[in-house]
């Protein structure tokens, strides 16, 4: 979805939307949510459509620091020393001031209703425009994939969110909704991914269709929910079968298309040119310039040494998110390949670009990640058109290697043997089931760091505390397990619906 169409800008912009200011989240977009005026032809669905595809990118980069808000207060990525920001170190290092009234789980719970209404908005609002079943089954295939996605980063986050599947009315108020279950809004996550991935094709073949949703993407998704499901804090070991029959239609029958696969070098995988790409399973559009649209990943990885001396244009950044040193020092620096795409310590790293400029190598106060870095020049305007993968074949391929070692099958280590082979590594020896699983976590690592979904991995293994305190010394005495597994309802919320209850620990 490279050529976003020209209605979302259009939109957006009668809108009234910022990414600067975490006050977007709580401004409502008027033309948007009023059906009655908007919704009249299938040029009318493609704005609202669009507009819904902005979802992930609030998530993965235009809310304030969002690309580390699962990335902090792990065991692979700490904060740097010289953050002035109260909120940020509050949840990248688990201090005292994380608690319900943070604006970080506020912005959160905030932005997944905006997005929610405004997809019920547009599913209830289907039936006044004349298009074809096939096509209204593909509109409605991708908002309720984004739904999906929206609520399975909801309840893997609070552990429980009012449930709202229709447009608010006078007889249904989200403020007046209980809080659902987990099983109750994995129920509704199953049955959106379920549909996306039986109602969109395996491939787009538009013009301006790069970039959306595919049947491959919702099934991949989906095995990951019955992935999560089954550990903690459900563990759902029965939901272990479904993922499998999910991952190998996907990796071996080949029934969501052939076009999946590993770039030869790590590296190849992040750049601009590749995602969307042949690794790219579901990723997020990027479009550099106004409009909210520009990636600001690279800003916030981004050394604030280049940025103090040379600004954002150079490649400069904030130092939000730097490895820990426990991950940092885990890795085979000479033959993990992944290791010289991942990480730099000064600019003589990278001499093709900073020689010049800084004939003597500016050094980093610490290693900083490299892997999302934009060659070309960036600044808080535009931010980066570099597309952001939310899920890789990569991930695919270690998920199912993951499900059949929980299920007994020797054939798990086919697939994670794949990854460690582009990486230079060799095959995993022979192991128990139980020290595969934590080859797995390590590997997962490795692969998938900082992509933006590293708490998840650790909540679900069931080892989030232990792992906090074992490689993350700015967390380690502050973590409490049973309590930073998941986020606090935010007390605002708590404040507006006397309903709602506060996890526990918070």
């Amino acid at each position: 979805m490279k050529a976003t169409p020209k209605y979302l800008y259009t939109l957006l912009l009668a809108a009234g939307l910022s990414a600067c200011s975490d006050s977007y989240l709580l401004e409502e977009p008027k033309s948007f949510l009023s059906p009655g005026t908007f919704y009249k032809s299938e040029k009318d669905l493609d704005a609202a459509l669009s507009a819904i595809y902005r979802a992930p990118q609030d998530r993965y980069s235009n809310m304030w620091a969002a690309p580390h808000w699962f990335e902090w207060g792990t065991d692979i990525q700490e904060i740097t020393s010289r953050s002035q920001w109260a909120h940020h170190n509050a949840v990248a290092r688990l201090n005292s001031t994380f608690d319900a009234t943070l604006s970080i789980p506020s912005d959160f719970w905030n932005y997944t209703y905006r997005h929610v209404k405004n997809i019920n908005t547009l599913l209830a609002n289907l039936g006044d425009v004349p298009i074809t079943e096939a096509r209204k089954n593909q509109i409605i295939g991708q908002a309720r994939a984004m739904r999906g996605l929206l609520y399975f980063d909801g309840v893997r986050v609070f552990n429980g969110m009012p449930l709202l599947l229709v447009p608010e009315s006078e007889s249904v108020k989200l403020n007046a909704l209980k809080r659902a279950t987990p099983e109750e809004m994995y129920a509704a996550i199953i049955a959106d991914l379920t549909f996306a991935k039986d109602n969109l094709p395996a491939v787009w073949t538009g013009a301006n269709d790069q970039g959306r949703i595919t049947s491959g993407g919702a099934a991949a998704m989906l095995a990951k929910v019955y992935l999560t499901m089954a550990g903690y804090p459900l563990n759902q070991k029965d939901k272990l079968q479904q993922a499998r029959t999910l991952l190998k239609e996907f990796v071996v029958d080949k029934k969501y298309g052939v076009q999946y696969g590993l770039f030869d070098n790590y590296g190849d995988a992040f750049q601009e040119e590749n995602v969307p790409g042949k690794e790219s399973v579901w990723s997020i559009n990027f479009t550099r310039g106004g409009f909210g649209q520009g990636n600001d990943i690279p800003t916030n990885y981004g050394p604030l040494e280049i940025y103090s001396t040379k600004g954002l244009a150079a490649g400069g950044g904030w130092s939000n998110g730097l490895p820990t040193d426990a991950f940092y020092k885990s890795f085979d620096q000479k033959a993990d390949k992944r290791f010289k795409y991942l990480f730099w310590t000064s600019t003589a790293d990278i001499p093709e670009e900073y020689a010049s400029m800084y004939p003597t190598p500016l050094v980093f106060e610490k290693p900083h990640i490299k892997k999302f870095r934009d060659k070309l020049p960036v600044n808080n305007a535009e931010r980066s058109g570099k597309d952001h993968n939310i899920i890789r074949y990569a991930d695919v391929l270690l998920m199912y290697s993951e499900v059949l070692n929980e299920l007994g099958d020797a054939g798990a280590y086919t697939y994670i043997n794949q990854v460690r082979k582009r990486a230079g590594l060799g095959d995993l020896p022979t192991m128990s089931q139980e020290a595969f699983r934590d080859a797995m976590l390590l590997e997962r690592a490795w692969e998938l760091c900082f992509e933006g979904d590293r708490k998840m991995d650790l909540v679900r293994s069931g080892k989030y505390a232990e792992r906090v305190k074992a490689w993350n010394p700015q967390a380690a005495t502050n973590v409490v397990k049973g309590k930073h597994e998941f986020w606090p309802i935010p007390q605002r919320e708590l404040d507006i619906s006397k309903s709602l209850v506060q996890n526990p620990g918070w």
